[in-house]
């Protein structure tokens, strides 16, 4: 009786096993197409994060390159200045009122020449980007 008992736990135990091992193997599969479709949507979160710096970067590049347009009308035209200035300068008897406008006028030159430079920056990082895309 013994014998028969254990025989029979025995084949008990063996289905139980048998009909959990399916069970399981479905239940990783499971977990693994959850870890690809988590994956998946990281990939396409960061895809679309990196189209919106891009198309960011565009605009930035875009608006730069019409400050840089205008920057340079502006530097044209203080260039014209200082030459009519120093021009007239040795000349008049306002030479003294003269050589200050000059200097603030090339102040005001060296700034313009600073934000060009960065706005060009701004513009060749983008093309940059732009290349690596």
């Amino acid at each position: 009786m013994k014998k028969k008992l254990a025989v029979l736990l025995g084949v008990l135990v063996l289905s139980s096993v048998s009909f959990a091992a399916p069970k399981t193997a479905p239940a990783g599969g499971a977990a693994i197409e959850n870890s690809l479709s988590n994956l998946e949507n990281q990939l396409d979160r960061l895809q679309q994060m990196e189209e919106a710096k891009y198309k960011e970067q565009e605009a930035l590049a875009q608006n730069a390159a019409q400050k840089l347009e205008s920057y340079s009308q502006m530097r044209a035209k203080i260039d014209e200045r200082i030459a009519q200035i120093e021009a007239v300068t040795d000349s008049s008897i306002f030479s003294k009122e003269f050589k200050t406008k000059v200097s603030e006028y090339k102040a005001l030159r060296n700034q313009l020449d600073k934000e060009i430079a960065r706005q060009q920056q701004i513009i060749d990082n983008f093309e940059i980007s732009k290349s690596l895309r």
